[in-house]
């Protein structure tokens, strides 16, 4: 009984370790230089930091979400 209740504990106790090791990915948006906007992956965790961060974009012109029509440095960080 006691060998059934210790393999029991040890499954339990690795399926929260491997469960709980994964992120989320959080992607900021900034404007010229300034923060707009997170966002995170809420259903989706990333186990390779790698494959997070991968989905930054660098420095681009493009329109801004704040004002209509504007061009603006846009640049996005994941983490």
């Amino acid at each position: 009984m006691k060998k059934v209740f210790a393999v029991a504990v040890v499954a339990l106790a690795g399926v929260m370790f491997f469960a709980s090791c994964g992120k989320k990915c959080v992607c900021t948006r900034y404007e010229d230089g300034k923060k707009i906007v997170a966002t995170n992956s809420d259903n989706t965790r990333y186990f390779d930091k790698g494959a997070c961060t991968q989905q930054s974009v660098s420095s681009y012109q493009g329109y801004s979400y704040v004002t209509d029509g504007k061009l603006v440095d846009v640049e996005i960080k994941c983490k």
